[in-house]
């Protein structure tokens, strides 16, 4: 991982302190701001002011003028309409802005949503059956349409006009028809990220003018799950529409969503969580059309019943992603990625499906990911990627192989027939291998604001009128580096902990693996958001940890704790089956794994000897535990392996020899023969092991940590081992101190870590 944090030089800190003194700010707000581009009075007031809505006149967007024409004619001549959107949220909400909107206007449309196994956009098929069922002489796309040349062609040729109103990006060939987009270049429209229910909204809004705020609401909600860049306009349009949901007065569909959901937050980012998974959960599942009508019904009952339908695809979508995810692993661990890319098809797959698992997986290995299903003879994907990387670029470089394709840089779709998968996928690696360095591939975590002072309600605050969050406006990441803090589980077996400094107080999810490296005394990153807690009326200012770094300096504490962890996991059952090595095969080894690859995890038992090994430092490397994901090459220092996920490593190599070793069947496990503790210390007789177990008792009385009694002990390294052998037998257990268990009685060589020694 990557942390990236600003920097500002004397005159920059000036304008900092500036800004916060005439907005009225704190220095630590206006250095957020500042650093986001908000750099003069004015920027910040209108960006903390996103009520105070300018709106962008719609006629400035190329073609709206002819657009707006074609549909007075329409209605003028009573016309059939037919809106065609998309299966997704953005489709949804745009398909029912415009048809509140057309009904307004004086024209009743009729709405068509295509399922995710038709594909994509404009489809034979689906505009057959549409042809067939309504006669239209007019079809507005939303949502879809700018990558239809050859469909709307045939549809003129029948004489059914087309307008299509869209914000994909532009193919090398765009339909020649009426089109209304954000992407339109030349035009005088000064805002281009618009979603599709944005763009629909525009087009509402050139129709029946102030009447379309009321659907801000919808286009809030398409904007978010979208994931278009809240600034600009998009700020405005999604913090009017959760003003709208806020005050009640919104669409009825939402409400019903959002008691179902039980959603306790109504922001941006607590929407993407509660209403956008059940909307997208209908097309996922195979219904796009539910969740349309739940919009679109005047029925109280049958809203209720929708909801209830889309609540439950949305439990059936989670199980079923789960299978899939795991599926997908299965196969990444027998066919492996294509070097900078992972590209998997499987024929009994769920299309609708394939998108959560790619994002998922691209999170996990930080690397573009698609993902295929059989439909109609061909392989439909879901495409993902993060940060630097655009997955749309790389598609579109092996555009002569494909079928379709369209989508952003983030997210895309693609269609391929199966016997030019496997070229596709190469030249989809050559692409990305040839256009992205190695820091493209790396997860980058960009702080904001370093934490040198107690965290304070009132920063919490100023931070929350940041608000709406999303992308392009995402939550801001802070960081607080401290050495001694002190953490534990929320409660008894929670796997969530509660981790207090100096300066802050933080709740860390699933973060209980993080117990171990959090208490020990070693520099730690920890970076985290800021959140308001409230408990009996009072209100703290809290912070929620999104990852933690941890520095590797060697100290006695740490090389204590690593013999414990080794010690430990002499309890376990371990494998025979390894190749063996001398630390200069190690070194060898080291030198042909590179640092920003996957699949090998290199393991120290004892931090004394990292410095042995040359190339260690461009590794990873994580005291403790395994803090990595996605199987990245790193290196784990004084874990006990046998709590480690080992499942997508290839290889694990020792580097020097542990008391057990640990690997999973089929795993390439390699040791180095250099030792990691001296063994003879520990092969005591009973007699010097009863001398340690009155020292530890005398300790243990007076409440002393495990650290504190191995530290004054005889021997460190021998206290230690005595103390571990008498709590595997019974003799004394531990929590925040050594404590001792009364009446325990037992023999030492039933313990497996005397026992051991004792053999060698």
């Amino acid at each position: 991982m990557k942390i990236l944090t600003k920097s500002y030089d004397i005159r920059e800190q000036n304008l900092i302190r500036e800004l916060a003194s005439k907005v009225g700010v704190l220095n630590s707000t206006a250095e957020i701001l500042y650093g986001r581009g908000y750099d003069t009075e004015d920027k910040v007031r209108n960006f903390l002011s996103p009520d105070k809505w300018e709106r962008l006149s719609p006629f400035t967007l190329s073609g709206m003028a002819d657009a707006v024409a074609r549909i007075k004619q329409a209605r003028d001549n009573d016309e059939t309409v037919v809106i065609y959107g998309d299966y997704d949220v953005d489709g949804i909400c745009a398909t029912t802005v415009l048809y509140k909107a057309l009904k307004i206007f004086g024209i009743d449309a009729y709405t068509v949503i295509p399922e995710r196994e038709n594909g994509y956009g404009l489809t034979e098929g689906v505009l057959n059956e549409v042809l067939d069922a309504y006669y239209p002489s007019l079809i507005i796309t939303v949502d879809c349409g700018i990558s239809a040349k050859l469909e709307v062609e045939n549809l003129k040729d029948l004489a059914v006009d087309v307008i299509v109103t869209d914000h994909h990006e532009f193919p090398e060939e765009i339909p020649e028809t009426i089109i209304v987009s954000t992407k339109t270049k030349g035009q005088d429209y000064p805002f281009e990220y618009l979603s599709g229910a944005g763009v629909a909204y525009k087009l509402a809004s050139a129709l029946i003018g102030d009447r379309a705020d009321d659907f801000l609401d919808l286009v809030a909600l398409a904007t978010i799950a979208d994931s278009m860049p809240l600034v600009g306009e998009n700020r405005n349009i999604v913090y009017h529409g959760i003003e709208l949901i806020k005050n009640g007065k919104c669409s009825q569909a939402l409400i019903s969503l959002l008691y179902a959901s039980g959603a306790r937050e109504i922001s941006a980012i607590g929407l993407s969580f509660s209403v956008v998974p059940r909307i997208n959960a209908a097309g996922r599942m195979g219904d796009a059309r539910s969740a349309l009508q739940l919009f679109l019904t005047e029925s109280q009952k049958e809203r209720e019943e929708l909801t209830e339908k889309l609540s439950r695809y949305n439990s059936a979508r989670q199980q079923e992603c789960e299978v899939l995810y795991a599926d997908a692993k299965e196969k990444l661990k027998t066919h492996g990625n294509y070097g900078k890319a992972i590209l998997l098809y499987d024929k009994s797959w769920k299309s609708g499906l394939l998108g959560i698992v790619a994002a998922r997986l691209t999170e996990e290995f930080s690397l573009p990911t698609i993902l295929f299903a059989e439909f109609d003879g061909a392989l439909h994907g879901s495409a993902r990627s993060n940060g630097e990387i655009s997955v749309y670029d790389a598609i579109a470089s092996a555009s002569d192989l494909l079928v379709d394709y369209g989508g952003h840089s983030q997210a895309a779709g693609v269609t391929v027939k199966e016997e030019n998968f496997e070229e596709f996928a190469r030249r989809l690696n050559s692409f990305v291998e040839s256009n992205y360095d190695s820091s493209s591939f790396e997860k980058t975590v960009e702080v904001e604001y370093v934490l040198n002072s107690p965290f304070t309600l009132r920063f919490a605050r100023e931070i929350a009128k940041l608000e709406p969050f999303g992308l392009g406006n995402k939550k801001p990441i802070l960081l607080t580096v401290e050495e001694g803090v002190s953490a534990r589980p929320l409660k008894a077996g929670s796997p969530h902990i509660s981790i207090k400094t100096p300066k802050i107080e933080l709740v860390h999810f699933n973060g209980v693996k993080y117990l171990k490296p959090l208490t020990a005394d070693i520099e730690k990153s920890i970076l985290f958001e800021s959140s308001i807690s409230a408990y009996n009326g009072k209100e703290q200012a809290k912070g929620i940890v999104k990852t933690i770094d941890f520095e590797f300096v060697n100290s006695e504490e740490l090389v204590l704790l690593s013999l414990k962890n080794a010690l430990v996991a002499v309890k376990g059952e371990g494998m025979q089956n390894y190749s063996e090595v001398d630390s200069l095969g190690v070194g060898a080894l080291i030198d042909g794994v590179t640092a920003n690859g996957s699949g090998t995890l290199f393991v120290l038992t004892n931090p004394c000897n990292f410095n042995f090994y040359k190339g260690l430092k461009d590794f990873t490397v994580c005291p403790f535990t395994l803090t990595v994901s996605g199987g990245k090459n790193a290196v784990l220092i004084g874990g006990n392996l046998s709590e480690a996920d080992l499942s997508l490593y290839e290889t694990v190599i020792y580097l020097d020899k542990p008391f057990k070793v640990y690997g999973l069947e089929n795993q390439r496990v390699i040791v180095c023969n250099k030792p990691s503790f001296d063994e003879s210390l520990f092969r005591l007789s009973r007699d010097e092991m009863g001398i340690e177990f009155r020292i530890i008792k005398e300790f243990a009385l007076l409440k002393r940590t495990w650290l504190e009694i191995v530290k004054d002990g005889s021997n460190s390294f021998v206290t230690a081992f005595a103390l571990e052998t008498f709590k595997e037998l019974g003799f004394f257990g531990e929590d925040d101190a050594v404590f001792m268990l009364s009446g325990a009685k037992n023999d030492l060589l039933k313990s497996k870590i005397y026992s051991k020694f004792m053999e060698n």
